[in-house]
């Protein structure tokens, strides 16, 4: 049984996507944490990628042609760990392992009204860049969800930054995203948007507002996820 707790991110209004354009958002719930290999596990084990009621059609598309079952990083020992974030899945592993678990990947909107608190932020714990926050090009491995205390949001969320990228639901296209960015994630795109940087990435892109986007079907080490969902 997946147990996760979740937080509950009250509406606000962000710049979400670095344009100085607002969107509002509304209430919804956040995984506290980020998704652990341990949780995903179990939905290898429930069939989750055989379980077709789970993955859209374009889902069901990338299994034909990939055939895959397992995340990219499945058998590498040190990042398979019961307590580390799932690596190496795709956008549509992604999406359907929250629908599997009766969620949703947040948007990118939501993502930062969770980073920044309202209080526009440069980062979940100030404006002030903290090195041992986010375990910054310290081991260069991902690192057991909330043990970072500093790396927390005001709404009381871990890890939103420099641990793994985190999927979003939003797609886009054209060269400029930032100008073609759909915020309510539910068009059809070639690329999708990715927030928080990770263990391998450089300071800029931990900053809340930092965008950084990639096509949905590449697995890489430094790729994993949270689930979100509407406010009742």
């Amino acid at each position: 049984m997946i147990h996760t707790e979740r937080v509950r991110i009250e509406a606000g209004t962000v710049d979400a996507f670095g344009t100085g354009e607002t969107v509002s958002v509304d209430t919804f719930y956040l995984d506290k944490h980020l998704v652990t290999y341990e949780q995903y596990n179990q939905f290898i084990e429930a069939g989750g990628y055989t379980e077709q009621q789970y993955w859209s059609p374009e889902g069901l598309e990338f299994l034909k042609a990939y055939e895959f079952s397992v995340p990219s990083t499945y058998h590498e020992k040190y990042l398979n760990k019961t307590r580390l974030p799932v690596t190496g899945v795709s956008w549509y592993e992604a999406e359907t392992y929250a629908n599997w678990r009766g969620a949703r990947l947040p948007t990118a909107a939501e993502w930062t009204l969770a980073c920044q608190g309202g209080t526009k932020q440069r980062y979940p714990w100030g404006n002030t860049f903290e090195f041992d926050a986010a375990d910054y090009r310290a081991h260069l491995v991902p690192y057991p969800i909330g043990s970072r205390e500093k790396n927390v949001s005001s709404f009381g969320v871990f890890d939103l930054v420099g641990n793994v990228w985190q999927w979003c639901e939003d797609a886009y296209e054209g060269e400029d995203f930032r100008r073609s960015v759909t915020p309510t994630g539910t068009c059809p795109g070639s690329q999708k948007i990715l927030r928080g940087g990770s263990w391998m990435s450089l300071r800029k892109h931990f900053e809340s507002d930092y965008l950084y986007y990639d096509k949905p079907h590449h697995r890489l080490a430094s790729y994993g996820f949270r689930c979100a969902k509407d406010a009742e």
